[in-house]
């Protein structure tokens, strides 16, 4: 889920003073960040109730016949569904129950993003130990989730906790020198502003059909740690993906207000778009074998309308993002591009 956040004031990009800033230490091949560390934007949890949710909900798709996930979103392993043991009897009824309630129940589900919000932000809130009675959620999905804690505690949690840890960690190692160079260069090159409250980072083996969503205000992030398209480098750039819907209010500000004074048309992706290419762009700079998110899943490649904005970005989005065009022109270079209102 994303909303638009209000238009910024346009800044010119940095890179070439960031660029100046990576510096190479002997024949390595990955530059290092010069930039003064700070501390981090990203605080990353597993957390017990909605690892929970998400995992009934999948299961509950399952029983549905319901398989709606991009190839980026499947599985890497299959201990996302494995046990540590059987179900007992009494343990196979528990959980039975909850899949029926979550296969049937629009709140389960989260049809709406209002609903996914009230029930994903209490319940990754919700202390790990308690019982959810201080939860301000549905009572019934309340219900469903305390009679099916005991069953996923002892049989799921303790190889979905290890598989959200071991991610957590891979991320935080990447993540660690790098960090400063890799906030400024994404704000900069989407000339937009971090919120300035720390972005939480909630590690879940399922996560949606698309492996990982967003809810703002304040900003929130539910990545699958299980998803092929969450590992490695892909899974930074997910991170700085999700982190970056909250600043693209300057691209589309400046999209918009470009379009309609050149008459052009201004397809509603364009900004996504945008941020898939300027973030993986971004992620590349410090990891050189890294194959950006949007190439290593084909989305340039569906049909010849995603090849032609691709063709676009290239010619016309990149030179601003390599420090040879301002941000204003470079704007103003892709509306150009698009076709016009007449056609």
């Amino acid at each position: 889920m994303k909303s638009v956040t209000p238009a910024l004031v346009l800044t010119a990009l940095a890179w070439p003073t960031l660029r100046g800033a990576a510096q190479s230490v002997g024949n390595a091949a990955t530059p290092v960040c010069a930039v003064a560390p700070e501390p981090s934007r990203f605080v990353f949890r597993s957390a017990f109730w909605l690892n929970l949710h998400n995992f009934l909900h999948r299961g509950a798709k399952e029983r549905r016949g319901i398989n709606d996930e991009l190839p980026a979103a499947r599985t890497v392993t299959a201990h996302d569904t494995a046990g540590t043991r059987s179900l007992t009897p009494d343990e196979r009824r528990s959980w039975e129950a909850a899949l029926a309630f979550y296969a049937s129940n629009a709140v389960a589900q989260g049809r709406a993003d209002s609903i996914v919000e009230k029930v994903n932000e209490r319940l990754a809130r919700a202390a790990d130990n308690g019982g959810l009675r201080d939860v301000d959620i549905d009572p019934a999905v309340r219900q469903a989730l305390v009679a099916a804690a005991p069953v996923y505690r002892a049989v799921w949690w303790p190889v979905h906790d290890r598989r959200n840890q071991e991610w957590i960690a891979s991320l935080r190692t990447m993540l660690a020198s790098r960090e400063a160079c890799l906030s400024r260069l994404v704000a900069d090159a989407l000339s937009g502003e971090w919120p300035t409250a720390p972005i939480i980072v909630d590690a879940s083996v399922y996560a949606s059909w698309f492996g990982a969503y967003l809810t703002q205000n304040p900003v929130h992030i539910t990545m699958s740690s299980n998803a092929s398209g969450n590992q490695g480098s892909l899974g930074l750039e997910t991170v700085l993906h999700e982190s970056g819907h909250a600043m693209t209010g300057p691209i589309e500000s400046a999209l918009r207000e470009t379009a309609a004074r050149e008459h052009r048309q201004l397809p509603g992706e364009l900004a996504h778009l945008m941020l898939f290419y300027s973030v993986g762009e971004v992620v590349r700079e410090y990891f050189p074998d890294h194959v950006p998110y949007a190439e290593a899943f084909g989305l340039w490649q569906q049909n010849r309308r995603a090849e032609g904005y691709h063709s676009l970005l290239q010619r016309k989005w990149r030179p601003y993002l390599s420090g040879r065009r301002g941000f204003s022109d470079a704007i103003l270079d892709v509306v150009r591009g698009l076709p016009s209102e007449t056609m």
